[in-house]
């Protein structure tokens, strides 16, 4: 878990989100209410999209708090046209395995091959599952 000013680095707001909902403890990222007026309120939804996920979370007009390590889940994100909110979604994605995100093109306006890049990370996935499942059946 971590406090951290992200006053410096807003951007960077949402996928230290989905790292802090899959680590140990509670996390508060603060100094970030000028976030509330981005593409969309991103505090308000990066704090429900998380909630739909079974991740705890919850704002204050200026900071974040997410518990982490909860059994989180696949579910349907609605990014509400923001772009890293869309991104940083999928990416959680790949830890609880199913996950849909609404408004998939949204991510053009700053990475218009994102979705074939992170097919990739799929394959990749897929590839070291496959391969510690096989060392595991190898083992006496």
């Amino acid at each position: 878990a971590i406090e951290r000013d992200m006053s410096d680095i807003p951007d960077l707001v949402p996928p230290a989100v989905i790292a802090c909902a899959f680590a140990e403890g509670t996390s508060r990222l603060t100094n970030i209410g000028h976030l509330r007026h981005k593409e969309c309120d991103r505090l308000a939804v990066i704090a429900s999209e998380l909630q739909k996920m079974g991740i705890h979370a919850r704002c204050d007009e200026t900071s974040l708090i997410i518990k982490g390590n909860c059994k989180a889940h696949g579910a349907t994100i609605d990014p509400h046209n923001d772009h890293r909110i869309a991104m940083s979604f999928a990416v959680a994605g790949l830890v609880t395995g199913e996950q849909q995100i609404s408004n998939p093109g949204c991510v053009a306006k700053s990475f218009p091959d994102f979705w074939e890049r992170f097919e990739m990370l799929w394959i990749w996935k897929g590839f070291l599952d496959c391969r510690r499942l096989f060392a595991a059946s190898m083992l006496p």
